[in-house]
């Protein structure tokens, strides 16, 4: 615990006994208005993801007000399933085995061909029962909540989804100009750590102009970034034009590159392709067009790199090039993290991608799912966490969400998941079509994994009223 996570903790023993209680409050509350049919199963779910800054750190970074909602789910669901209450669907039930299926593969491979793994400590075991827990704890909950949403979709919409998210935004934006406003003035950190902001986002060295990166009560400014991100197009849609400026604005307080990479992103798909396009063509056409972008930055970098080294003294190249030309410089590190243009983070992405590299039959099965922990430390020499890798503390949550898919459970897997969290129904709005494009794109860069499995829920099971559907005719 003190060589994992000491850096996420508050030196403060009364703010962070605060900080680690909240995430069993907010999660008694929501389920508590839930079944009181006061809020409903998207809503409960999204202000619990809204909540993730406030987590139980004493027994480890993912226990969240989303962790409890989603075990508690999970046990009902469970319950129904054994009484006969519930049934699991043909496709879903195919999901459901495919990390089983990529073990097996793995524990093969290690027997039979090759063991490129690291046990830290000798510990064998653990390589065994990891799937395990990560099934269990992780992987089972959200397809408890997926069949939940399922179950109650007659009370549910994508009209409803979309409200409830500029609810939140507005709301959220309006806690990040408190947790500026407090910084600011106050300097208290404790202070500002209450409001839900980390220590790290509080250095003026490394968080831009400001000194602060805000990030709500999310668990990171890059996810705050990605909610607000996906939040825009509906203010745009609804010509919110002063609603979507305030979500920009603070967007850029995150300082997160995922921010504008999700922007061009909803540039691209939502103004430069055809509507009626299908949706998997325009997640494959836009990410074409990301990946020449990213080429074409990666081809111009040193004239970046210049033009910040120039004016890396005003507060707008600052804010706008400082943590860009930080991934794409490698004078320092000596290793290159560009991939198809693509700046890699060097302490999550690329060790996988060079892990991966050396052991390619991996990429058929994957690595096994949870069993990041037995990468070789030697793949994050000179990284922050190279003594957690040593000792086997942690694992490498990617935000890269699809490579994610790719390195745990493999290509295999990941064509399946693509092809079933992209399907729609045929009477889907258009701009529900190009919304569960642009959330999939979006994956590819951004840790949403539970706004694209609502949204491919609502779009292969949808129940759009009347009225939604004069809206859509409408916009």
């Amino acid at each position: 615990m003190e060589t994992g996570y000491s850096i996420l903790q508050s030196s403060n023993l009364f703010v962070e006994c605060f900080r680690e209680s909240m995430p069993l409050v907010v999660a008694m509350i929501l389920l508590y208005l839930y079944y009181n049919k006061r809020i409903s199963i998207v809503d409960t779910l999204l202000y619990a993801f809204a909540t993730e800054a406030y987590t139980m750190l004493v027994i480890g970074p993912t226990f969240t007000a989303t962790f409890f909602v989603g075990i508690f789910i999970f046990i009902e669901q469970a319950h129904k399933l054994f009484t006969d209450r519930q049934f699991i669907r043909k496709e879903y039930l195919f999901l459901l085995v495919l990390p089983l299926l990529s073990s097996i593969v793995v524990f093969l491979i290690t027997q039979f061909y090759k063991d490129p793994f690291n046990y830290p400590g000798g510990r064998l075991y653990a390589f065994y029962t990891k799937p395990i827990y990560f099934y269990i704890k992780t992987y089972l909950p959200f397809f408890a909540i997926g069949a939940k949403i399922v179950q109650d979709r007659n009370q549910l919409s994508f009209e409803k989804f979309a409200n409830s998210i500029k609810k939140i935004a507005v709301i959220s934006c309006i806690i990040a100009a408190i947790q500026i406003a407090v910084q600011l003035i106050f300097r208290s950190v404790e202070l500002s750590e209450l409001l839900g902001l980390q220590n790290r986002y509080l250095l003026m060295e490394i968080n831009g102009p400001l000194g602060i990166r805000v990030q709500a009560l999310f668990s990171e400014p890059k996810i705050f970034s990605a909610f607000l991100s996906l939040a825009i197009p509906f203010f745009l849609r609804d010509r919110n034009y002063k609603g979507a400026t305030v979500m920009f604005v603070v967007g850029i307080l995150t300082s997160s590159q995922t921010f504008w990479v999700n922007i061009m992103i909803g540039g691209l798909l939502f103004f430069c392709l055809p509507k009626a396009l299908p949706v998997r063509w325009k997640i494959i056409s836009t990410m074409g067009m990301i990946i020449g972008i990213f080429l074409a930055v990666a081809a111009s970098k040193e004239y970046f790199m210049k033009q910040y080294l120039a004016n890396r003294n005003q507060p707008v190249y600052r804010l706008l090039l400082e943590r860009s030309t930080y991934r794409y410089n490698n004078d320092i590190w000596s290793k290159n993290n560009v991939i198809l243009g693509i700046p890699l983070q060097r302490d999550m992405e690329l060790p996988v991608v060079d892990f991966l590299r050396d052991e390619p039959y991996l990429f058929i099965s994957g690595y096994g799912a949870g069993n990041s922990t037995f990468i070789p430390p030697r793949y994050f020499f000179g990284q922050m966490s190279y003594q957690n890798r040593v000792e086997g503390i942690g694992g490498q949550n990617l935000n890269m969400r699809w490579f994610f898919i790719l390195a745990e459970f493999g290509a295999v897997s990941l064509f399946f998941f693509f092809l079933i969290l992209t399907k729609v129904a045929q009477n889907t709005p258009l701009f529900q079509r190009s919304y569960l494009a642009f959330l999939a794109a979006c994956f590819f860069f951004s840790q949403i994994d539970l706004f694209l499995v609502i949204v491919a829920l609502l779009c292969a099971y949808p129940n759009e009223s009347l009225n939604e559907n004069r809206h859509e005719q409408s916009t």
